[in-house]
């Protein structure tokens, strides 16, 4: 379109000289013909550079994005095959290659209205993570309808997972919004240094059996609100719904709220680069489920939905431009209930340290390793403090 572009510019520009000479020593009547020509020449010319123009205008508006995340994971748990009883052995996953996620992005941004989908591509399968669409209202308000990340955390909303500090999210985030994503319909906009997206989602993910299908018949309302002052952002998100369990005789209800505050801090503490700590809290209680009838760990009998609550902490060291430390520690209890003094070979608090070393290789290349320790015991129980349980990861990721 560029070629066709620059040669009807110079057509142009080269008109009147060509002009001159194919008239020079011409009839009136010939150098008439040939002016009707020139011009229609020149109105064809024109006509191919509006063509030209609305079809780059219309290409400017459409943005195509993606990753790819290819690791190598050494597994702890491999070595330690144990069997729960000689006619049951438990099988670990085993260390070895694979692709973790193969993102592919469209976003078109028209005047009134946005399009946004986005897949991912891995050999397990085909997947859509993202797929709805915006309209624009006044004062720069949007309305989302589709299936849109979860507005809830700053590990999901907040970041994406082409650039997690640690690779992967904490263990209270994959509780409580397992899937990262859910259908829905979502007002998002600004007032004043406050932003902000609330809305109505089936609530209980996409991650399950029932892909693209809710649990039940209930919705929940789901919202964010941050701000960033610059050195600090923070933000706080809650979340209000129920859910039926179909696979009780009586379809009892069961609360699904949970509730979350995070906060970030940037500093220039040393002079090798840029200091950044974060954390977030969350806190709720009914899990993101894996079946049609129920959601999440709700409980057989009619006692309440056990309430749990989890935190991480996270500081970022960057050393020049090109590599960068991060050290994650984070704690998980699925159960407030559970006596931490009782001897019991149940895990009551699931702790983990992590820490990534990231190399940034030029604009679109990032080769990351990590290594995840999880921790158990700690804080009361028969369980054993090392779980055997170690992973250490080296990933290459290339985006565009």
């Amino acid at each position: 379109m560029s070629i066709r572009l620059i040669a009807a510019l110079t057509a142009l520009a080269l008109a009147p000289a060509a002009f001159a000479q194919a008239t020079e020593g011409a009839s009136t009547a010939d150098q008439a013909a040939q002016i009707a020509a020139l011009e229609g020449k020149v109105e064809s010319l024109a006509e191919q550079y509006a063509e030209t123009k609305g079809a780059v205008a219309s290409m400017q508006k459409l943005k195509l994005s993606g990753y790819i995340q290819a690791r190598y994971a050494w597994l702890e748990a491999a070595n330690y095959n144990a069997s729960a009883a000689a006619t049951t052995p438990t099988t670990p996953d085993r260390s070895g290659f694979f692709i973790r996620r193969g993102r592919f992005k469209a976003a078109y941004n028209a005047d009134l209205a946005e399009y946004v989908l986005q897949i991912d591509v891995i050999p397990a399968g085909l997947s859509i993570k993202e797929g709805y669409a915006s309209i624009k209202l006044p004062a720069g308000f949007a309305l989302d309808a589709g299936l849109q990340l979860f507005p809830f955390g700053y590990e999901v909303f907040g970041r994406s997972s082409s650039d997690l500090d640690t690779l992967e999210r904490s263990r209270v985030t994959g509780a409580f919004l397992n899937g990262e994503y859910d259908l829905g319909l979502a007002l998002r906009g600004k007032l004043s240094k406050v932003n902000f997206k609330v809305g109505v989602f089936n609530g209980n993910g996409i991650n399950t059996t029932q892909v693209g299908r809710d649990n039940d018949q209930l919705k929940d309302f789901i919202g964010r609100a941050w701000t960033d002052l610059g050195i600090v952002t923070a933000g706080v998100s809650g979340w209000y719904g129920k859910t039926k369990a179909y696979n009780r005789a009586d379809d009892k209800e069961f609360d699904r709220n949970r509730f979350a505050v995070d906060a970030q801090l940037y500093l220039d503490l040393l002079p090798v680069g840029g200091t950044a700590l974060k954390g977030e809290y969350m806190w709720g209680h009914t899990t993101i489920g894996g079946t049609l009838g129920a959601g999440g760990n709700l409980p057989a009998n009619d006692a309440p939905v056990p309430t749990g609550s989890g935190w991480y902490a996270i500081l970022v060291q960057n050393i020049g431009q090109p590599y960068q430390v991060a050290v994650k520690y984070e704690q998980y209890r699925p159960d407030h209930t559970v006596d931490l003094s009782a001897t019991s070979t149940t895990v009551a608090v699931q702790q983990e340290l992590q820490i990534a070393l990231h190399a940034y290789l030029g604009a679109n290349m990032k080769v990351t390793g990590a290594w995840y320790h999880p921790m158990n015991g700690e804080k009361g129980g028969a369980a054993a403090s090392d779980p055997k349980a170690d992973q250490f990861i080296v990933q290459a990721q290339a985006k565009f």
